[in-house]
């Protein structure tokens, strides 16, 4: 069987009733690894909810940094189980999802629940790597309560400063 085919078995497994088949499904796909990652994206699009999250947890064991993108916006899913696993596979990004996630909020700072998400993403962050002092205001704030242009602001300038050593 081809990769392609076996890509293609093991997302239909995805679907499964049995957690036991979903499990050795989305190991198996962890497994194949890079050569997963365009038809897991895609899945994360899909109108199926059960196959979004798992989706977003492969491409978070995977960690190609292909997919970060598409991770970021899936904090705005429509279900918080997708939302979340979106944050937790970007968290196992460690600081490959930082700048993806920056120019998330640049796009969508009107969202609470992106703001939240991206909010856990980065604290999560900050406990097991060092966030350069500009990223930690934008995380300080997104913990902040009233009109949030702020964070978009402050995810700018980070974006400047880690991309382009701007201090200014």
């Amino acid at each position: 069987m081809s990769i392609k085919e076996n890509v293609t078995k093991h997302l239909a497994e995805l679907e499964d009733d049995d957690i036991k088949v979903r499990d050795m499904a989305r190991l198996q796909l962890a497994i194949i690894g890079q050569e997963a990652v365009r038809d897991l994206v895609h899945q994360l699009k899909t109108d199926k909810e059960l196959c979004r999250r798992e989706a977003a947890k492969i491409l978070g064991e995977i960690q190609d940094q292909s997919a970060a993108d598409d991770l970021v916006e899936a904090l705005l899913d429509k279900s918080i189980g997708v939302e979340w696993a979106a944050s937790e596979a970007l968290i196992k990004y460690g600081p490959g999802a930082i700048l993806p996630l920056l120019e998330g909020i640049t796009h969508h700072f009107d969202s609470a629940r992106f703001r939240q998400r991206a909010f856990h993403v980065l604290h999560e962050l900050d406990k097991t790597h060092y966030l350069h002092p500009k990223v930690k205001e934008v995380m300080n704030s997104l913990r902040g309560v009233g009109i949030f242009t702020g964070a978009a602001w402050a995810a700018q300038r980070a974006i400047e400063v880690l991309k382009f050593g701007n201090t200014s």
